[in-house]
């Protein structure tokens, strides 16, 4: 097809061009009786455009048409001038995301939440209409020069709800449809998808955005879809190079990363109930979108926000709190103070989300989300952090496991004492009391644990064998804690407060540890206790 610019397509005046897709070209063009701006998609004749192309296309407009929300580029209509198939729609002056992040680099945190939160809603919409996407990439996401984010280009979308055979026929080949290196795996291996592929897919284009390359690259699109079925990408902060990202923001990166859409958000009405949680103060900018009487599937199995946002809890404090222990861990100059704070900080990542599993006895993780297939990192530290995207029993056992003591610096054996103390909390959250007492023998036996590894080991303990019915022991267990957190307290330790911030001032009362403070008058006096007013939430 010869270039356009400069000729009348139906009732268009072509204007100039603006570049070309996979299989149109899209024109600036006027409408003339309307007097109205449009994007003009025209599919591309050549010899191999086939009958399929041409369905293909126009149920890209059909599927978009319906769709009504300012986070989607609106179709005004489809046509065919003198053989020439189009899409008219609605035009954007601005560029695409892959454009912006060319000319401007990494996004910032609140850029990128702001696009997370303006294409969750137009998934929202898509798929409560039964449609998924199927090519959510940058370059399908506009940015206006106003600052507006919208998605566009439908052309790979699937009508869930369409029973004809021939329409399922044009995207029965997963592969040979989207682009690899934004496709999930169910969407690689041809398998049916629905709106959990899409969010994949924008897991991986907010990856790219924030750090800068995608999670995956590889030079051949066989290599690259091997990548996505098979290894798990660098955690986000470490891609990013910094720390400056809102830890429940890499958290939900990770989550969307998930092989198995089992185990990322339900739906992308559960991913907005997150960003509202999160994001107080976007509300008044988020529109209410209610559930509709006849949800989709993927939207009936949706979880509760709740359970979506207290999974998201844990896992960002304790990526909050790692990131103490990296600035620990990387300051040489101060080597005396380095170790003492490594003992005193670290295992605030390590249980990070632990007083949460200990107040709320809801439904585990580990039960509600199928644990992914763990793949083994380029270090240890990047294992650990792969299991605190994941938080499940293989991927804290995978610590160890693939990086055995014999095979390991000193300095980095604290991720075993680490990935121990998380994997018993699982353990003990799913009442497989054996298995979690033989995981925190490892931490109690150790030699380099610190007094405050043991305090925590210690209530552990106690957990496992109230669990069990081991009433003598666990009043045993209860004295000799007690012992230990008087000599914290008689040494003035900066471990004590440490150990009140991970253990709620409920558990610490049942342990005897604390007494209830004395409210008098405005003002609260404490007598070494820590109040409920004054107690972290974890």
């Amino acid at each position: 097809m010869s270039d356009l610019v400069g000729c009348r397509v139906g009732d268009y005046q072509v204007l100039r061009r603006l570049g070309s897709g996979g299989m149109a070209d899209v024109y600036a063009a006027k409408h003339l009786k309307l007097r109205r701006d449009a994007a003009l998609k025209v599919l591309r004749q050549t010899p191999q455009t086939s009958p399929e192309d041409l369905r293909r296309f126009e149920r890209e407009a059909q599927a978009a048409a319906c769709l009504n929300h300012p986070s989607i580029v609106q179709v005004y209509e489809i046509g065919d001038h003198q053989g020439n198939h189009f899409i008219a729609q609605e035009l954007i002056d601005g560029s695409n995301l892959k454009q912006c992040l060319q000319q401007g680099g990494q996004f910032s945190s609140q850029e990128g939440i702001e696009i997370l939160r303006c294409v969750t809603e137009a998934l929202v919409i898509a798929h409560r209409a039964g449609i998924t996407h199927r090519d959510i990439k940058p370059e399908n996401i506009m940015r206006s020069k106003e600052g507006d984010i919208k998605v566009t280009d439908f052309g790979l979308a699937r009508v869930l709800s369409n029973t004809d055979a021939s329409a399922a026929d044009l995207t029965r080949a997963g592969l040979t449809l989207g682009t690899p290196r934004y496709m999930s795996p169910e969407q690689i291996q041809g398998h049916k998808v629905d709106g959990r592929s899409d969010l994949y897919s924008l897991g991986v284009t907010l990856y790219h955005l924030l750090a800068g390359h995608p999670p995956f690259d590889a030079e051949e699109p066989l290599a690259l879809a091997v990548k996505h079925l098979h290894e798990m990408p660098q955690p986000l902060d470490h891609a990013r190079g910094s720390a400056d990202l809102p830890s429940w923001l890499a958290a939900t990166v990770m989550r969307l990363l998930r092989k198995s859409p089992e185990e990322r958000f339900s739906s992308a009405m559960e991913l907005l109930e997150v960003i509202r949680a999160n994001c107080p103060a976007m509300e008044s900018s988020i529109p209410s979108i209610p559930l509709p009487t006849d949800t989709s599937a993927t939207e009936s199995q949706a979880s509760t926000p709740s359970a979506a946002a207290n999974y998201l809890g844990s896992t960002s404090a304790t990526i909050q709190l790692q990131r103490v222990t990296d600035a620990i861990a990387s300051d040489r100059r101060r080597d005396p103070m380095r170790w003492l704070g490594l003992l005193t900080l670290v295992v605030l990542a390590s249980l990070a989300g632990w007083g949460l599993a200990t107040m709320a006895r809801g439904p585990s993780i580990s039960r509600s989300i199928r644990a992914p297939l763990v793949a083994k990192a380029a270090s240890i530290e990047d294992q650990y952090w792969q299991a605190i995207a994941t938080d499940s029993v293989p991927a804290w056992r995978a610590v160890s496991e693939f990086f055995p003591k014999d095979e390991i610096s000193p300095e980095d054996e604290i991720y075993h004492s680490k990935a121990a103390l998380q994997l018993t909390r699982l353990l003990i959250n799913d009442q497989r009391w054996a298995e979690a007492s033989a995981t925190l023998a490892s931490v109690e036996q150790s030699a380099n644990s610190s007094r405050l590894y043991r305090a925590l080991a210690l209530v552990m303990r106690y957990q496992i064998q109230t669990g069990t019915g081991q009433r003598r022991e666990a009043d045993r267990t209860k004295t000799n804690l007690r012992n230990l957190v008087d000599e914290l307290k008689r040494d003035q330790s900066a471990a004590l407060e440490t150990f009140r911030t991970l253990v709620p001032l409920s558990e610490r009362l049942k342990l005897g540890l604390d007494e209830p403070a004395i409210i008098d008058g405005p003002s609260a006096r404490r007598s070494g206790t820590v109040t409920p007013s004054s107690s972290r939430s974890i």
